[in-house]
């Protein structure tokens, strides 16, 4: 019985004990997005580093050749380069990081658009605190957007991240290959919230609708933000 009871104990204690986070810091690229078709030559690329690193500098390459050293401030960095026609593969690199590929077309299609300048001082029209390297932009996004688009008008039923003043769950602040800057197209974009298998099932009923052709993806007078 002591044999058991301690065996027991042991399993619990084990199960109970903090375990260490075996996933090493990665880079999150803000823009351009993966697998642009872009047209100008002009590439600026921003990022940052996912967890806490030593390291310094950013390593960017392009098809095996460096390109150059992008200092990295308050786990952010930007880097602006000039990107001949064709076909590139740039990789991200840091000490401690997990390496990074972007995979970019430059060429006569066009699909990916910066939201700003390609200019890394553009960046202060939006983050107050870029001088600082913070770059953090307040709860109310759309105090900021509204510097530079008109206030979204509002009804008596609001979309959540409208009444929320978040334009980003829907809007890509940097740059989007999506039309209106938006971070995904047509009904995927609704189901990365909305994918409740009532959601599912109702997209299926409607022959897989877009879903913008009946519901207000901002406000509405009616109910469900029924257009």
């Amino acid at each position: 019985m002591r044999e058991i009871l301690a065996s027991l104990t042991a399993a619990i204690l084990l199960l109970a004990a903090p375990t260490a986070s075996t996933s090493a810091p990665y880079f999150r690229v803000l823009a351009p997005a993966e697998e642009s078709f872009m047209g100008a030559e002009d590439v600026l690329i921003i990022g940052k580093v996912e967890g806490f690193v030593e390291a310094k500098m950013v390593e960017i390459s392009d098809n095996g050749k460096t390109l150059g050293f992008a200092p990295l401030q308050k786990e952010t960095f930007t880097f602006k380069t000039r990107l001949s026609e064709g076909r590139h593969e740039v990789v991200l690199a840091a000490p401690g990081v997990e390496r990074k590929t972007i995979r970019i077309f430059i060429g006569k299609q066009t699909g990916y658009r910066y939201h700003i300048d390609i200019d890394p001082g553009a960046c202060d029209s939006c983050h107050d605190q870029a001088a600082s390297k913070v770059f953090a932009v307040g709860p109310m996004q759309q105090k900021t957007c509204a510097q530079c688009h008109d206030p979204m008008a509002t009804r008596e039923f609001v979309h959540g991240p409208v009444a929320a003043g978040s334009c980003t769950p829907c809007h890509d602040a940097h740059g989007s290959k999506y039309g209106k800057f938006l971070v995904a197209t047509g009904k995927e974009l609704c189901l990365s919230c909305h994918s409740q298998n009532l959601s599912r099932k109702h997209i299926e009923e409607r022959q897989n609708a877009e879903c913008v052709k009946c519901h207000d993806p901002h406000s509405s007078a009616k109910n469900y933000h029924l257009r």
